[in-house]
């Protein structure tokens, strides 16, 4: 039994005995991975005279050669559809296009809904903005009328006599006020 590294070797000299056309139909990949894991071993030979049944070739190298005709046919049965597919995939793509138009319509229908509704909600916001904008006036309205009563209050106390004042300045809460105002 051969190790990896071996068998890959045998694959290989099996390999360079393929016809120029066959060997060509061989991806490179393949290629490229027998070349950088395969180990040369002068033991292990091949000829190409004799037929490789009659030959002394390891299992795990008939189960490898098998594995890259398995690839190339593989790769011939593509090229052989490959317009076929092609075709089918374009058409695929196409309706697919179709189908993501017709989504894109359900997806704008739902904006559209959505802002509709959100819409809705813009008159109620600014009769509720309205509204705030009426109180915060009219309190501001109270303010100035309650600051004019205030410094006519202070005007008319201020015009009244001295002596009268002290009368009224003996009850607290008249002089707290004038405290306040002066």
């Amino acid at each position: 039994m051969l190790s990896k590294s071996q068998y890959l070797y045998q694959a290989k000299l099996i390999i360079d005995c393929l016809p120029k056309e066959e060997y060509d139909s061989i991806p490179k990949k393949t290629l490229n991975y027998i070349e950088e894991n395969m180990q040369v071993d002068p033991n292990i030979k091949i000829n190409p005279d004799i037929s490789l049944e009659e030959q002394d070739i390891d299992p795990q190298t008939w189960k490898f050669l098998k594995d890259v005709v398995n690839e190339v046919d593989s790769n011939q049965l593509y090229e052989e559809y490959k317009y076929e597919i092609n075709d089918y995939v374009k058409d695929i793509n196409e309706q697919n296009k179709g189908n993501e138009a017709r989504l894109e319509n359900i997806n704008l229908n739902n904006d559209m809904d959505n802002l509709k509704k959100e819409n809705q909600k813009l008159p109620q916001a600014k009769d509720l903005i309205v509204g705030y904008q009426k109180l915060i006036s009219q309190k501001d309205e109270e303010i100035k009328k309650l600051k004019q009563e205030c410094d006519s209050l202070t005007d008319s106390l201020n015009r009244i006599p001295k002596f009268i004042k002290r009368l009224f300045l003996r009850n607290r809460n008249l002089k707290a006020l004038n405290e306040k105002n002066n």
